[in-house]
């Protein structure tokens, strides 16, 4: 038995059924979702059980109350266990304990069970099972090639031997800024195993991108910016292995990795000259930087004014050419 990486309860159902040795019922312990266990009973029509005993379950994880779309609800075994002695009960749950009682006691006379002495209190939960840990192995893609890295995007190292021992280069061939993080579309993969992957993650997944056809030549030979030029033929193979949705599904990341942020880039603000120079034509706001002398004239109200001279000279004296 295995579980998914991203069920919600890590609790084996082989291990979850059981009886209590206090009276012998069958019970199912579940994940709550306080991170506690609780053992429940078997699914019981809800419009019989009083709001404070209702639980039920979820993806493996049990809740209080009932869920809008069903009419069914289970019950705390402790609520109901016939060797706990119980006070106030409603008339309901009160004949659920009286029937388990009998089941009991008919069990004790024909020697199928023996209760435990112990006073009954709430029983320890069963260890949950230990689920491997998937290694992070990251997706760098260009334009629609999607290609799996031997790890983390920032722990791929380059493969160019160097020296007189051709010792494996120590260097890593991240650049932050050439690529970003981007949210893709799983791609489809047919068949029973396919279509899992593709419930489980919402078909959506982070990848890293890298837009640039010249950066991701070297993502793609794996080489560190300072072996960029050298000969793919001189050094070891390369560590990308082409994703496939249905193999490779354990490795989708369905939340955006942090740690990735650019630093803010610093641009210098010119706060522009001390003092302007402006025209000295009434009306007009042009204005230079440049130191001008009193009396200055931008070129447009200079141009105006050798045209008003000119046709004051002309009328001055019309003879003139």
């Amino acid at each position: 038995m295995r579980l998914h990486r991203d069920n919600q309860s890590k609790l084996l159902r082989g291990e979850a059924a059981a009886r209590c040795k206090y009276c012998g019922t069958p019970i199912e312990w579940f994940d709550r979702h306080d991170s506690g266990r609780i053992p429940l009973t078997p699914e019981l029509p809800a419009r019989r059980v009083p709001d404070r005993f209702r639980w039920h379950v979820n993806v493996g994880v049990a809740y209080r109350g009932t869920p809008a779309d069903s009419g069914y609800c289970r019950i705390p075994h402790t609520a109901v266990c016939p060797a706990v002695e119980h006070t106030g009960l409603p008339p309901d749950i009160d004949s659920i304990v009286q029937m388990l009682a009998v089941r009991m006691r008919s069990r004790i006379e024909k020697g199928e069970f023996a209760p435990a002495l112990v006073e009954p209190t709430e029983p320890a939960a069963p260890a949950a099972a230990k689920v491997p840990e998937v290694p992070v192995r990251h997706v760098l893609r260009h334009h629609t090639n999607l290609q799996l890295a031997p790890g983390a995007i920032e722990e791929v190292r380059c493969i160019v031997t160097e020296g007189p021992a051709d010792e494996r280069c120590p260097n890593m061939i991240f650049d932050l800024g050439e690529g970003c993080w981007e949210r893709v579309d799983v791609p489809y993969a047919a068949g029973r195993a396919g279509q899992m992957v593709l419930n489980s993650s919402g078909g959506l997944m982070w990848v890293w991108s890298v837009p640039e056809f010249m950066h991701v030549r070297r993502w793609w030979k794996q080489c560190c910016p300072a072996h960029e030029d050298v000969v793919v033929a001189d050094h070891m193979g390369t560590e990308w292995v082409p994703f496939e949705t249905w193999r490779h599904g354990e490795y989708i990341v369905t939340e955006q990795p942090t740690g990735y942020e650019r630093p803010a880039e610093e641009f210098p603000i010119h706060e522009g000259p001390r003092e302007l120079w402006r025209c000295a034509e009434p009306g007009c706001f042009n204005s230079s930087v440049h130191a001008r002398p009193e009396g200055w004239l931008c070129w447009k109200c200079a141009q105006a004014r050798e045209r008003r001279t000119r046709t004051h000279r002309r009328w001055q004296n019309p003879a003139s050419p």
